[in-house]
């Protein structure tokens, strides 16, 4: 990712209690759940024969020599007979999948459509200043012709960093919850492949001001800045 929303992002604690209840973790031994089907879709998507003593490994993705500013896009890399997934975990309703700055965004869009100075200016102007609005603009509808284009931007990024494989969505995680109620919340999440989840997120569209298919483009946080983000407030209760 570009950058990881933090302060009030819960993602952080789901990762570290799905890798304490996966790590080194036996398949066959795991609690009937959303998060053992998970592993179980994994192995059949990927043709991985389940024995009586195939584990599970967790580790944190290395950013290794990439370039990458703030977090990186895969939370976890799970391990499996040898072979390994990259996840993207996401937890709460925030759902905010990429964020950049203004400068490095507009490169990208001139680099890559035909934006003209009208488009740029105006999308300047709306990160400043909040008594723009973004409902049917020429940038609203700007983004709803490059969609693709878009959506490749938030899921690929910008640093060149090994694609998802699969995403995790969980119910957020209160900061007052219980072990157990944290557990139960991890234990209901949703999965999907990437291939699947671009496919949905090009076919749907957001009920945003800006819609980019499922997805919702805005100022950074809502506050007027300088920084741009897509986010996907829906994601838990969109993924079936």
């Amino acid at each position: 990712m570009s950058r990881k929303v933090i302060g009030t992002n819960e993602g952080f604690k789901a990762e570290s209690l799905i890798e304490n209840y996966l790590n080194n973790q036996i398949i066959k031994n795991l609690k009937e759940s959303n998060l053992k089907q998970f592993i179980l879709c994994i192995c059949i998507e990927n043709r991985i024969t389940i024995k009586k003593d195939t584990l599970i490994k967790v580790k944190n993705f290395k950013k290794g020599n990439l370039k990458i500013k703030g977090s990186p896009k895969t939370d976890k890399v799970l391990s499996i007979e040898n072979k390994k997934f990259r996840i993207s975990i996401k937890s709460g309703n925030g759902g905010a999948f990429h964020q950049e700055s203004e400068n490095t965004f507009i490169s990208f869009l001139k680099k890559n459509t035909d934006s003209n100075e009208k488009i740029i200016t105006f999308l300047r102007d709306f990160l400043r200043n909040g008594k723009i609005q973004i409902k049917n603009s020429i940038l609203s509808k700007f983004f709803k012709k490059n969609k693709s284009i878009l959506i490749d931007r938030v899921f690929s990024g910008r640093f060149n960093e090994p694609e998802v494989h699969y995403y995790f969505f969980c119910p957020k995680i209160q900061k007052d919850d219980s072990k157990e109620i944290r557990i139960k919340k991890i234990e209901k999440g949703k999965y999907i492949n990437k291939t699947s989840l671009l496919a949905y997120i090009a076919s749907h569209e957001s009920n945003g001001a800006c819609p980019v298919g499922r997805l919702t483009f805005q100022a950074y946080g809502r506050k007027r800045g300088t920084d741009i983000q897509f986010k996907w407030g829906t994601c838990y209760n969109d993924i079936k």
